[in-house]
């Protein structure tokens, strides 16, 4: 699955060139995508705490490894594809993916090597947060099966 991600994210910002129909060559794309993910085996989290996914597979935006949140940068506002996928092995787990602080959707995995994954289209304009964050105690995340994508699908003047 994290090859997938990877693969929109050099596709959708690569660029194709030529006019696309439009009788002359359209402005560059702006590079709005990132994956990262979670190595090193068990990683524990404590209740409300951001996840900080801190393995970069595509780094072409604005996510922050270091305290885990996404924000969104100049000239980048738009739709974004965003998945979150999580596995807690032996531990259950409840997750949420927020926007500017408040929950978007939640994740629930099991104690039996579950796995969860929520895919949506998130409106954001310059300035918004994203972020997963943890919402029970005494939990933890295993390994790369965790990962957070988003992508630009497209742009937008937030002011029309």
């Amino acid at each position: 699955m994290c090859l997938l991600f990877v693969f929109i994210c050099r596709t959708t910002n690569g660029g194709g060139g030529g006019d696309g129909g439009f009788g002359g060559d359209p402005p560059p794309p702006v590079k709005a995508a990132f994956t990262a993910t979670l190595p090193g085996g068990y990683n524990p989290y404590g209740q409300n705490e951001k996840i900080r996914y801190n393995r970069m597979l595509c780094t072409e935006a604005g996510y922050n490894h270091y305290t885990g949140i996404f924000t969104v940068g100049e000239g980048k506002a738009g739709n974004y594809l965003v998945s979150v996928t999580m596995m807690s092995g032996l531990v259950t787990a409840h997750t949420t993916l927020r926007k500017n602080g408040a929950i978007y959707v939640w994740l629930y995995t099991g104690n039996q090597y579950d796995m969860a994954t929520q895919t949506v289209c998130m409106e954001l304009e310059e300035g918004d947060t994203i972020w997963v964050q943890m919402n029970n105690k005494a939990s933890s995340l295993f390994d790369v099966y965790n990962t957070f994508t988003a992508v630009r699908i497209n742009g937008f003047d937030p002011s029309k």
